[in-house]
């Protein structure tokens, strides 16, 4: 034993000295049983004893492991465990004096003789700067956690992917849970599911960053937006070795990106609408004056030639009878402007009651012909049915089927041909005002009823004519439950105007009318449905009476808030299914209404549906209705089919409820 230590301490002395010296803090052998055979290293420089007189002593009993009284039974278990595991590595803290303790990394090798051979490396900085970084690194958790960003790191070799808590929960995934690459594409959006695999895949194999957005769609099946940000990282041999980044929910963020994009969306399509409205309103008081003063004209033109002149009787009568051409033109302007200004203001009133529509064709045909033939242009009658009966306002209606005419005639040339023809169906009647005149462009053909549009701006400045005409038409079939719409093929191709009005069921006729239309009546919408209405425009609320009645409900009107509230105060016994009620109302509006009636006890109608109706169209108006206790909001004009549809969707919703 004696010469094997000598011959390991020559060796060490003489040829590996410098060696060990410059790799190691400490070195040197142990026997079997742990007493130090041999000790030597620069780091004993710094300390208070010579390491050669500790040879024979227990190594893990000498004074450098008293730092702390764990330490030396830490270096006594590794030596002892040596039996089992030849090599082995420990951590250690090494107490050079009183006041300065470093960190050792002490590597321990069990040689074939039994002998231990020993060396350690100073750690102090190194665990220092790994302690910095966790500490760091647990800072940068903590702030990611939360900041509610989630964290992952996919280790490719290993196939192991990291993630915080965080990072899960968007993922749907428990938090001690592995989180896996798939279920990362699997929760994706199907729509946005490959996008988001390309994106990752690129960046895997190009060893690039990748930063995108994208949707996720829960078990619940709410969706929502993540933004996903990071990066891959290649080995020498390029391939593919991690990819990390973070994911973070950007839900609210998007959604209020897009509703911002509405906004803007919104408010440039009101500037140009403002913007054309101003143009338009500017080319409309330009004609008004124009036509206004052309008939103007000649009549001051002829009466002053009647009162300074004398003329020959073929004169004089040719100069009456301009002057009431003239006359009649400028009453025909005159009424266009007051009926579209009583409009504006929903003074607009129709005279309603039964009557018979071939009736009304055939004189708006006797009275156009004269105008027709003055032009050589064909003018053509058919009707169907010479009994067709509808429920209106016969001279409403005439201004209908009128300025349809006066209409095609006007922009018909010489030798052309128009034609008036009335067609009844199942339910209705169907007017076709066709001609072969300067026919309409297709850009133009969605305006052509509004308000100040007379279609293209330089052919309609050679015609007389303010262009109200349409727009009129329009309100008065609406007015009537009816529909209107053009149709044309393009420039000098000619156009087609189409009526649809309901026809007005008598219920009244023989048996066998009534068991054909039984039927019919049984499949009605709003059939057997209760229904209050309350309107204080006594024509508006008599149309949506019968436009209801003539669907199948029960309807009881009232003229005023109070009348309604007292209808349904005596109608205890049987309620309506159903209010619909106008909000604008002179003394109780439908918004003080509703909160009286939502106060009521239920058996007495508090909780009966109710749907607003408003010529007000904004956020606002919608939001009060809604907050004082009604269910649906209908704009006036109504859309037939569409308050039809809303009463059933309460209705159901009731019932559902």
């Amino acid at each position: 034993m004696e010469n094997s230590r000598n011959k390991l301490e020559f060796n060490i002395n003489t040829q590996t000295k410098d060696i060990f010296d410059n790799l190691f803090a400490f070195y040197g052998m142990l026997s079997p049983d742990g007493s130090v055979l041999s000790l030597n290293g620069k780091i004993f420089e710094q300390t208070s004893t010579e390491p050669h007189l500790l040879v024979g002593q227990k190594f893990s009993e000498t004074v450098y492991w008293q730092s702390s009284e764990f330490v030396a039974g830490q270096l006594e278990t590794a030596i002892k465990n040596l039996d089992e595991r030849p090599d082995t590595k420990v951590l250690l803290d090494f107490r050079v004096s009183a006041e300065n303790t470093i960190q050792i990394e002490l590597f321990l090798q069990k040689q074939t003789g039994g002998e231990i051979f020993f060396c350690a490396q100073d750690v102090t900085q190194r665990e220092k700067e790994i302690e910095h970084y966790k500490q760091q690194s647990e800072r940068l958790l903590f702030a990611a956690e939360n900041a509610e960003v989630g964290l992952w790191f996919w280790d490719l070799a290993e196939d192991d992917v990291y993630s915080t808590p965080v990072c899960n929960e968007m993922f749907e995934v428990s938090a001690n849970e592995i989180l896996s690459f798939e279920q990362i594409l699997n929760i994706a959006h199907p729509e946005d599911r490959e996008t988001v695999s390309e994106t990752l895949n690129e960046s895997l194999v190009n060893g690039t960053e990748y930063d995108m957005e994208y949707r996720v769609v829960y078990e619940d099946g709410n969706i929502h937006w993540i933004g996903a940000k990071g990066r891959s990282f290649l080995d020498r041999e390029g391939n593919p070795k991690k990819l990390m980044g973070v994911f973070r929910k950007i839900t609210d963020k998007k959604l209020a990106s897009e509703e911002l994009a509405k906004i803007f969306a919104r408010e440039k399509k009101a500037r140009d609408e403002a913007e054309e409205a101003n143009r338009a309103k500017d080319f409309f008081l330009a004609v008004v004056s124009h036509e206004l003063r052309s008939p103007l004209n000649a009549i001051l033109g002829w009466a002053k030639i009647l009162l300074t002149k004398t003329v020959d009787e073929t004169v004089r009568r040719n100069a009456l009878e301009t002057i009431e051409k003239s006359a009649r033109s400028q009453a025909k302007l005159i009424e266009d402007l007051v009926d579209s200004s009583r409009v504006a203001s929903g003074k607009l009133r129709l005279e309603l009651r039964p009557l018979n529509f071939y009736e009304v064709a055939n004189t708006v045909y006797n009275l156009q012909k004269p105008i027709a033939e003055s032009r050589k242009i064909s003018l053509e009658f058919f009707a169907d049915n010479d009994n067709i009966r509808v429920y209106g306002d016969a001279m409403r209606l005439q201004q209908v089927l009128s300025n349809l005419l006066s209409n095609a005639l006007k922009f018909t040339p010489n030798e052309g041909s128009v034609s008036l023809d009335v067609r009844t169906e199942n339910d209705s009647v169907k007017v076709l005002v066709k001609d072969t005149g300067k026919g309409i462009e297709p850009e133009i053909l969605p305006d052509i009823f509004k308000q100040f549009r007379q279609g293209d701006e330089q052919v309609a400045t050679s015609q007389s004519g303010l262009g109200l005409g349409l727009s009129i038409v329009k309100i008065l079939v609406e007015k009537h439950n009816g529909t209107v719409n053009a149709a044309s093929g393009g420039l000098g191709q000619g156009s087609t105007f189409t009526v649809t009005l309901p026809l007005y069921d008598t219920q009244a006729g023989s048996t066998v009318t009534a068991e054909r239309d039984a039927p019919k009546r049984a499949e009605k919408p709003l059939d057997n449905v209760k229904i209050l209405v309350v309107e204080d425009d006594a024509d508006s609320r008599e149309v949506l009476q019968l436009y209801l009645e003539q669907n199948g409900a029960k309807v009881k009107a009232a003229e005023s808030a109070s009348k309604a509230f007292t209808i349904l105060r005596d109608s205890a016994e049987d309620l309506p299914d159903v209010i619909v009620s106008d909000l604008a109302m002179p003394e109780e509006d439908g918004y003080s209404l509703m909160s009286r009636i939502r106060k009521l006890p239920s058996e007495k109608g508090g909780v009966i549906p109710a749907l607003a109706l408003s010529a007000f169209a904004a956020n606002d108006n919608k939001e009060r209705a809604y907050s004082v206790g009604f269910q649906k909001y209908h704009t006036k004009p109504f859309e037939p089919d569409g308050i039809i549809e809303d009463i059933r969707g309460i209705i159901r919703k009731e019932v559902s409820a």
